[in-house]
């Protein structure tokens, strides 16, 4: 059924990725435990799903048919050997993987199949185990029930204890090109020009520019690049800070990540104009505007890095927003 949704065709990008799954699956030679690498919102957790589909289908050839009863009961999420582990969304704390959370995968990892020949287990989110988690992992990975298959995604593989990956073959997933992103955006119904903006913002992620559709990410672009502008021209007040911060102090986390990692493309293609690609080169003219020496550049970079870290602790948004700004502004003596 070539429009049955779990299908490789329907995977946006990582065309080589795919088509080796999918060998790997037909010849029976997919590996026990396998870890899925790559920028969030790029296939990976839809990559995974079709696998988890192909490995329990009933006509093994690498992808799911659509039809049979383990086809029919993963569309319907209610496959008794399909199983997927999620981060625990905590309001008080960043997203977690528990090792309460892990146990109660490791029981059901060792119980034999119920409609197939085996198990497949997605872990979503695998760099956000805590140690205890992720060495609870490692025991199961070590010694893996021979009917469980266990795939692990991931956006920071490095994050991920090294006996961990060491025992598990790596997929990379590689970012989407701003022509496919664009296509898949008009396909879904967006206007043309903001299809295009969003496409070359996202960064090679589909996921990113759905939640950038949703959330007004261009405007936020558009915001950094008006403050780095007022910036450089000594024009921003500090009454403008303020009104940032606020603004931020009603949106969330996720938002004031967006906007810092804004500057800090925008700041990446003022340092590199005329030696590399330009992440925003919709905007190629202003940013030729935008005057900044190179160890003022540097500093800028650095304190973005810094903030960046510091918004996954539960320090008060809006003064995270403001003191980064403030920062920024002190650096370029305006």
């Amino acid at each position: 059924m070539r429009n049955y949704k779990l299908s490789w065709e329907n995977l946006i990008g990582n065309a080589e990725t795919a088509n080796y799954l999918r060998k790997t699956i037909s010849g029976d030679k997919f590996p026990h435990a396998v870890i899925f690498s790559g920028e969030e919102g790029i296939g990976k957790r839809f990559a995974a799903e079709i696998c988890a589909a192909a490995l329990l289908c009933e006509n093994n050839n690498g992808e799911p048919c659509g039809i049979c009863e383990s086809c029919r009961l993963i569309l319907a999420r209610s496959h008794p050997d399909f199983y997927i582990l999620e981060p625990e969304d905590n309001k008080k704390a960043n997203p977690s993987i528990k090792i309460g959370q892990i146990r109660e995968m490791q029981s059901e990892a060792a119980l034999r199949p119920i409609n197939s020949a085996r198990r497949v287990i997605i872990i979503d989110g695998a760099e956000l185990m805590n140690n205890a988690a992720a060495n609870c992992l490692l025991k199961t990975i070590e010694e893996p029930p021979s009917q469980t298959i266990f795939i692990l995604l991931t956006a920071n593989r490095s994050n991920l204890l090294m006996t961990i990956r060491s025992r598990c073959m790596t997929v990379n997933f590689e970012r989407i090109s701003a022509e496919k992103i664009r296509d898949f955006l008009i396909m879904r119904g967006v206007e043309g020009s903001e299809a295009e903006n969003l496409s070359i913002v996202a960064d090679g992620s589909i996921g990113r520019a759905l939640k950038l559709k949703e959330s007004g990410g261009a405007q936020l672009r558009e915001r950094a690049l008006e403050i780095l502008e007022k910036m450089t021209r000594k024009d921003l007040s500090s009454e403008e800070i303020f009104k940032f911060g606020a603004e931020i102090a009603d949106l969330s986390r996720e938002n004031l990540a967006d906007f810092i990692n804004y500057v800090q493309k925008i700041l990446r293609d003022v340092y590199f104009m005329g030696f590399m690609e330009l992440r925003n080169p919709d905007i190629a003219a202003r940013l030729k505007n935008i005057k900044i020496a190179e160890r003022k550049l540097n500093l800028m970079i650095e304190t973005g890095a810094e903030f960046n870290k510091r918004i996954k602790s539960n320090a008060n948004l809006r003064l995270l927003a403001e003191a980064y700004l403030f920062q920024l502004k002190k650096i370029l003596g305006a």
